[in-house]
């Protein structure tokens, strides 16, 4: 992660008289295009220069996402991580500072985390076949059902499923990028649609709290750096970090 990765705080301006005859557009009540909507308000406050890279017509435009975003207060508040905005916008009050945490082996944090995590598998029950993926916790749903749970219980083993699922897709990930995981509360699952050209979108959004513990500083910057998950378009991936005291 470099010096030129900000964190910023974005706030709608609600009570500017331009932006209040907005606010259906702006922060529409469906939570789904919530998502769609905060991705673009998000582009609008990113440099000409940043726009520019991610264009789609450009044959070297840049791969993965361009920044990380978080609505934290429905409607009014965004965390946004990437390359620094620009100074005023006609949605927000923009503040905005360098963000180049120092991690070390033995570091713990506490994390608050959106997530849609995702699981890839073959079609067929021969491991063969197109690949469809799917989040975490209907993954294991499915797979409970496989191994005879009844299907008509899938209400009430929803949650722990996902709970018990996400857990292992973090502790996946930190085998990787350098952390273990010491905790985990799941605090809400649901699936949501995203409206899109052709056909809307279904994902699995998880939100999780908990805490970790830093195997190695270097890794798990890059990963905190380049989000965590799918969705990351939607406000999925940013990591939120504080000292776990």
């Amino acid at each position: 992660m470099s010096a030129d990765v900000w964190f910023s705080r974005l706030t709608l301006k609600r009570d500017d008289d331009a932006i209040a005859p907005l606010l259906q557009e702006l922060a529409p009540a469906d939570s789904g295009a919530a998502m769609s909507t905060g991705h673009r308000l998000m582009w609008s406050v990113m440099a000409p220069e940043t726009r520019g890279l991610y264009d789609r017509a450009r044959p070297d435009r840049e791969e993965g996402a361009a920044f990380l975003w978080r609505e934290v207060e429905a409607g009014r508040k965004f965390y946004l991580l990437g390359p620094r905005p620009v100074e005023s916008s006609p949605f927000f009050r923009i503040e905005s500072k360098p963000y180049a945490p120092e991690f070390a082996a033995g570091d713990r944090l506490a994390f608050d985390l959106r997530a849609n995590a995702t699981v890839s598998r073959k079609g067929n029950a021969d491991g063969k076949g197109r690949s469809r993926r799917s989040d975490v916790a209907m993954d294991r749903l499915r797979a409970q059902e496989s191994a005879g749970a009844d299907a008509a219980t899938r209400g009430q083993r929803r949650e722990k499923a996902a709970e018990d699922a996400a857990a292992d897709w973090l502790r996946r990930i930190g085998e990787r990028d350098g952390f273990v995981l010491r905790a985990l509360r799941l605090d809400a699952y649901r699936v949501e649609t995203l409206p899109r050209r052709g056909r809307d979108a279904d994902i699995g959004v998880f939100d999780l709290q908990g805490a970790l513990e830093i195997v190695d500083g270097e890794r798990f910057r890059a990963r905190v750096g380049a989000g965590f998950g799918r969705a990351k378009a939607f406000g999925c991936g940013l990591m939120l970090l504080r000292r776990a005291t």
